[in-house]
């Protein structure tokens, strides 16, 4: 079997260096989970560690944001929503 087949049969997802418009750098993109199903993740610095057993890097479901304004409804089929975050290319991390 080829390497590169057998590491991407093993791969859960990809992830890729953010910067937010505040400057805070993250982690942004996807894992499989056992059924196949893509979740948008983001991963951020453990801004709160106290202590060497506290983890590095807490990961989340990313969500998009809910629009503030109330447009009018459409028939139109919704499309899909803004990343919470501005995604900037970013070496750091």
């Amino acid at each position: 079997m080829n390497t590169n087949q057998n590491k991407n049969q093993n791969e859960l997802g990809a992830l890729w260096k953010k910067k937010s418009k505040a400057g805070m750098s993250f982690l942004s993109g996807y894992i499989n989970d056992h059924d196949g199903q893509r979740i948008d993740v983001v991963v951020f610095a453990n801004s709160n560690k106290k202590n060497d057993k506290a983890p590095d890097y807490r990961l989340y479901v990313s969500k998009p944001l809910e629009s503030k304004s109330k447009a009018p409804v459409s028939s139109k089929p919704e499309t899909k929503s803004k990343p919470v975050v501005e995604e900037v290319e970013d070496d750091i991390l």
